[in-house]
């Protein structure tokens, strides 16, 4: 089962996005601010990132600087803001999709799909998984768990 990070501080939103993405066999991991995002994001294997900019805490673009230091999970920026330069930057900083309310949770579901495909390409399991005995290895976001435990590896 793949697993997103959902994060948003707008309650309503949350549950909507949460229960299109539960119908399509996702677990959903959810944070209404950056601080707790990275948390869930370091103690949870996280196949994909669905990220609000305007968020307390940290914002999104923060969190998403914060990520690309040690992972390449895929990142699809939801936000009001619709500038150009806005996109820039979320692209710059490393997100992989830019995504602009008001907005479609079924597009939304499907976009994610499309990009977990992309990034997961077609070695190893249905998820992207490299499994061998007691380990697995998730390319994409460069993870390692032994026995389902995961492993605290440096950058490099």
């Amino acid at each position: 089962m793949r697993t997103i990070l959902l994060v948003e501080d707008e309650q309503l939103l949350r549950e909507i996005v949460t229960e299109y993405f539960v119908r399509e066999g996702f677990e959903v991991l959810e944070a209404e601010n950056g601080i707790i995002a990275l948390e869930l994001f370091k103690s949870h294997k996280v196949d994909l990132i669905l990220l609000d900019i305007m968020i307390p805490g940290i914002d999104g673009w923060g969190v998403c600087q914060k990520l690309r230091e040690t992972s390449d999970v895929p990142i699809i920026m939801i936000t009001a803001r619709s500038e150009e330069d806005d996109k820039l930057l979320g692209y710059e900083l490393g997100a992989d999709e830019y995504v602009t309310k008001p907005f479609s949770p079924k597009v939304l579901v499907a976009q994610a799909k499309a990009l977990l495909k992309r990034t997961e390409g077609s070695v190893g399991t249905e998820d992207g998984h490299i499994r061998a005995g007691a380990i697995e290895v998730a390319p994409a976001s460069r993870e390692v768990w032994v026995g389902g435990d995961l492993l605290v590896l440096s950058p490099k």
